[in-house]
Formats: C-alpha cells, structure tokens, sequence
C-alpha cells in the first residue's frame, strides 16, 4: 500500500473540532425534534426552530427564562427532572404534559441528560423534545375501539350461547360449565397465554351452536336414541363450523368448535383427526364437554355426577382424550375444583 497516500487520507479525514462545533450547531437548528439546553440555574440558554413550532415560544422570547416555561401548571415536573440531571442521571422518551404560548395543553415526549465541560463537571442540560399529542391520541382512540371489538364479541358470543339454550332448554347452563371447567383445565396445564384462553372460553360458550340444525324432538327425547337420530346429532360440529367460519374472530373459534368431538386416537367425528391434528384448545373442550355432560342431567338420563364423569375420562385418557388435558383435569378436581352451582358439586376423593 502507498504509504504516501494513507497519510493523506489520515491528514484529509482528520477531524476538525471548529467545523464539529458548527456541524453541530446546525445539526440543533435544523433538527425535526425541539432541542434546547438549560443552564444549571435553570434557564434556557438554547432553543431551536423545532421547539419553537412544538411550544409556540420564539427563541428570543424564553432565551434566558426558567424551563417553567413548558408548563403552567406542571414546571414541578420539569425542574425535579433538571435537578436530578444535574446529579447526572439520564431519562429517555418521558411523556410528560405541556402548554403551548397560545394557552393549549400538549404531550410531548421529554429526553435529558447533563452537559459537561472539559474537565467532566455538570454545567447545565439538554432536553429533546417532540410533540405525542397526535400518537397519545390515536392510541387512545385505538385502544378505546378494540375495547369497543371485544364487548362486541363477548356480546355476539353471549346472544348466540343464549339462543342455543333457549332451544334446548335440557343442557341450560352446559355450554356456560363447560367453558368455566375448560378454562380451569387450561390454567392448570399453564403454558397458554391470556388471548388463547380467551379463545378457549369463547370456542366453549359456543361448541354445541351446531344443534340450531339439529330437530328439537331429538335434542328433548327421553328415551334412547336410534342411530339415525345419532347421526343428525353427530353433525352438530360440522354445523357449527359452517355457522362460524364466516365471522372473523381473532381466535380459529371454528375449527374448535368443528373439532370437539375429535378423538385422542381418531375415533371421533367429523374427520377422524387424531393427537396433535386436533388444535390443543378443542382437546381440552373436549374434556370439559365430557365431564360436564356426564355429570349433568339429561332427558334420556339422570346426571351420574362429577366423580363418575372423572373415573370416565381417567379410563379415556391417551385414547378418547389427551393424556396432558386429563391429568390437568384430575389435578383441578383433586385440589378441589367446584363448577357452578348447576354444574358439577360433588369432589373427586
């Protein structure tokens, strides 16, 4: 390598510290956030166009004033920030209240750290900041409207849990069990975060809205059904399926729905999936259907209660359920678990 030449490169890109400082200098003027610096007495001694257009303030008209003026009724705020600066402490991004020239109340986000001179002794701070009033407000707005989605849901969810028991008064309350026990089977399993148990227990206050399809003489019939009618109510899933596939919940409602009657070892309908191919929330509906169904009455059939419901899995468990949701299950129940005061009330010994 030329020697020759890498000296020049090193002479050319030498830094010079006057041109730093007016880079610098123009770096503030021209920056899109407010800059401006305070002496440690507290007055403001630098104030760029950007602070200008945020606060309202021309630059002659705070230069030399207190940083009280960002706010009128909030400087407290300000001067415990610039003293705790001063004590070389650093904070990023605050939001923090603030009033316009014009009387207007702003939010801005508020960073500041400590100036230094040459021989590393605090001489003042520097602020940035930048107007969030917009950003405050959309997320505000934002979040006001997904509050507004999910009481929609929770409503549409609640008619349509309703319109299903109005039909079929018998199983009054089932689907309401069943999402509480799938739930609790959830929570004892951990893992799952709130939005996935939220999916759980909206999949379960609707896992049976495939019955709307199903003739009400079946669903009330005292006595033992035949196999035709069996069948008309096997289709209940794929029913519900169909119903909901169209509404876009933010959860795969579904194909929970379509798949509670899945079995562990394929033997269960509609499709015959087995262990993993059947989405973990609908195992564990599933169980908690089981449970709740065994346990509670029925017109062809007296309740047989919890602790028969719960022998009933345990003999199902890795073949009609899955082994993880049963244990979690038998656990809830042994730690005393109690549904409702319809549902399940005896406890497992």
């Amino acid at each position: 390598m030329n020697t020759e030449h890498k000296e020049n490169s090193e002479e050319v890109w030498q830094p010079d510290v006057r041109m730093n400082a007016q880079g610098l200098s123009e770096l503030v003027k021209s920056s899109p956030h407010g800059i401006l610096a305070i002496d440690i007495d507290g007055n403001i001694r630098l104030w760029n166009k950007a602070a200008e257009g945020i606060c309202g303030w021309r630059e002659d008209e705070v230069l030399g004033r207190s940083v009280k003026v960002l706010s009128e009724n909030g400087w407290e705020a300000y001067e415990e920030l610039r003293r705790r600066t001063l004590q070389m402490e650093v904070f990023n991004s605050l939001p923090m209240r603030a009033t316009r020239k014009d009387g207007s109340n702003i939010l801005i986000s508020y960073s500041t750290a400590p100036v230094l001179d040459e021989e590393g002794r605090v001489v003042g701070t520097m602020a940035v900041i930048y107007d969030i009033t917009e950003k405050m407000n959309l997320e505000t707005a934002l979040k006001d409207s997904l509050e507004k989605m999910i009481r929609v849901v929770d409503e549409t969810v609640n008619a349509l849990a309703s319109a299903i028991e109005k039909r079929d008064p018998y199983t009054a309350g089932h689907q309401q069990r069943v999402a509480e026990l799938a739930c609790a089977i959830a929570g004892e399993m951990g893992g799952l975060d709130d939005d996935r148990m939220k999916g759980i227990k909206t999949a379960a206050m609707i896992h049976d809205i495939g019955k709307l399809y199903v003739p009400i003489e079946i669903l009330s019939k005292p006595g033992q059904l035949t196999d035709l009618e069996f069948g008309l109510i096997k289709t209940h899933p794929q029913a519900g399926y169909e119903i909901l596939q169209e509404i876009e919940f933010p959860w795969p409602i579904a194909r929970i729905v379509q798949q509670h009657h899945e079995r562990f070892d394929g033997s269960g309908y509609p499709g015959g999936l087995a262990g993993d191919d059947i989405l973990l929330e609908a195992r564990v509906v599933a169980v908690a259907d089981g449970v709740e169904a065994m346990s509670s009455h029925r017109p062809y059939r007296p309740g047989k209660g919890s602790m028969f419901a719960l022998r009933e899995i345990e003999m199902a468990r890795g073949s009609s359920y899955d082994p993880i949701v049963v244990d979690a299950c038998l656990a809830l129940f042994r730690n005393g678990f109690v549904l409702s005061d319809e549902g399940i009330t005896d406890h497992m010994p």
